[in-house]
């Protein structure tokens, strides 16, 4: 049963398909992010299909929990067939005598007139200049033809480089699905001075049926001190607006508190676009803003807070008594609901009992047009238009899952960069030549192998002979004149590795 969960073919079945899921939950909108409302007002008649294949809430979907979860023992059940294999490739130190070495392909040989002990110091010290680590046999068997054999090794760790980011994507993984079940996502519009606490939001949902979920909900309230918005400088974006099109808006922020259960304010900070708010696992994003239709206006020098209450000629405007026999009526324009309106504006009607104070037949009743931050005067009365309010659109996301994700990703990119490095061996035997007594000489002889990176390694190879040529006075023979030394018949040591060990690179 478990062959077929690590099976490289389900594996890219699986990747395709959670690929495939990615993609739809990029394209299409998620409830939790955008508005219901305006998910049904786009989609239309495909509403409820989408909706009934998770469609909208793609990432927290029980098929895409189920993708998740096949993916995770698949990658699961392969790293435990992958892991003893890399295991015993780092670790297991074997040792191969000469007539093992003679067999391979993957050969050189050397001889030199240096004794035996001159020759293994001067190899010993050569590799370790080399970064190799030099292993010996625990327990030298005294070997018939007198042969010491070596075991040289660098980069073992490589090895373990696809079981690291195996384990970082099975983290992931993990990582994902505890989200689904303990987090949660929440809209909020709230203007300046309103605190609300977080299961109060418009749109509050966890990211699976209610009845699975088991996550939990912060006790802590938000406060909303301010809110304010930041437009590009008059004389380049804002100049260069075409007819129907609103000026660019460089930023918004909004001043935030965060108020726990005795009404103590425990942080405050304000909060703009890719700037957000952390509260432990939970993040408050500056996702939008709106305005409410209320205006600050000063009458006088008091500061009046005026609603947009009635209507005139089909367009919202606010109507409030002053108390002397006159009304304001103010028409608001916004740069969010007004085409060619390039900047936040009013326009100051007085009203009193005969219709427009100073209305002449046929010509418009006198009136004052301010922007924000202007003062002007009508009729004997003085009027500044402080600012519009605006409600600001707070996302609110809970997701435990996050740190674990970035150790994901890290240990990912670690496993990645692990394997970057080839792990490189060498076999190394130094024995006595067969010769006469009066010429005495050392034969060197060495197999390599490398998992990767081929070039490189015979790179290094060339560098380490050329050494040996200058240190040891060494030089190379043909493989064909060295004969077998007890026999034709390539034998292991007690302790050395199976066939693939040592097959050809």
């Amino acid at each position: 049963m478990l062959a077929c969960f690590r099976s490289i073919h389900l594996a890219i079945v699986l990747i395709a398909l959670l690929a495939l899921a990615t993609l739809a939950g990029v394209l299409l909108p998620q409830e939790g992010i955008v508005d219901t409302l305006e998910i049904k007002r786009n989609a239309g008649a495909n509403y409820r299909i989408f909706k009934a294949m998770g469609l909208y809430t793609v990432y927290s979907s029980y098929w895409f929990i189920a993708l998740e979860v096949l993916f995770f023992l698949n990658l699961l059940c392969g790293s435990f067939q992958w892991l003893k294999p890399a295991f015993l490739a780092a670790t297991r130190k074997t040792f191969c005598g000469p007539e093992h070495i003679q067999s391979s392909p993957h050969k050189l040989l050397y001889q030199t007139a240096e004794p035996l002990g001159t020759v293994t110091a001067q190899v010993t010290s050569l590799l370790k200049r080399h970064h190799y680590t030099i292993h010996k046999p625990n327990v030298p068997k005294q070997r018939r033809d007198g042969a010491i054999l070596l075991y040289a090794s660098k980069a073992n760790w490589s090895r373990f480089g696809p079981v690291v980011a195996h384990f970082g994507i099975l983290l992931m993984l993990v990582a994902s699905v505890y989200g689904a079940f303990f987090g949660f996502k929440a809209q909020k519009l709230a203007v300046p001075g309103e605190t609300f606490a977080i299961q109060d939001s418009q749109m509050f949902r966890p990211n699976v049926n209610t009845s699975l979920w088991q996550g939990s909900v912060p006790d802590w309230k938000i406060r909303v001190n301010d809110f304010r918005m930041e437009y590009y400088p008059e004389g380049t974006t804002a100049e260069n607006v075409q007819p129907g099109q609103n000026p660019v808006i460089k930023q918004y922020f909004a001043d935030l508190s965060v108020i726990d259960k005795s009404g103590r304010t425990t942080k405050r900070e304000v909060i703009s676009v890719n700037h957000p708010l952390t509260v432990n696992d939970t993040v408050l994003y500056q996702a939008s803003f709106n305005p409410t239709g209320k205006l600050f206006v000063e009458v006088n020098g008091k500061l009046r807070k005026l609603d947009t209450n009635t209507q005139f000629m089909n367009r919202p405007v606010s109507l409030t008594e002053l108390g002397n026999g006159r009304a304001l009526m103010v028409f608001p324009f916004f740069v969010q609901q007004d085409p060619n309106v390039t900047r936040n504006y009013i326009v100051i009607f007085l009203r009193d009992a005969h219709g427009f104070v100073g209305a002449k037949p046929g010509k418009m009743p006198p009136n004052l047009r301010l922007r924000e931050g202007q003062s002007g005067e009508l009729s004997g009365m003085r009027f500044t238009y402080v600012k519009p309010e605006f409600a600001t659109g707070l996302q609110i996301k809970k997701g435990p899952e996050v740190p674990w994700m970035y150790l994901a990703y890290g240990i990912i990119i670690l496993g990645a960069f692990m394997c970057i490095f080839s792990q490189r061996r060498l076999w190394i035997a130094i024995l006595p030549a067969v010769d006469s007594d009066e010429n005495p000489q050392t034969r060197l002889m060495l197999q390599y192998k490398t998992n990767k990176a081929r070039l490189s390694f015979m790179k290094e190879l060339q560098s380490l002979q050329n050494e040996l040529m200058t240190g040891l006075q060494v030089q190379t023979i043909p493989a064909d004149a060295v004969t077998s030394v007890e026999n034709n018949k390539p034998a292991l040591q007690k302790g050395s590795t199976h066939a693939e060990e040592m097959s050809p690179v």
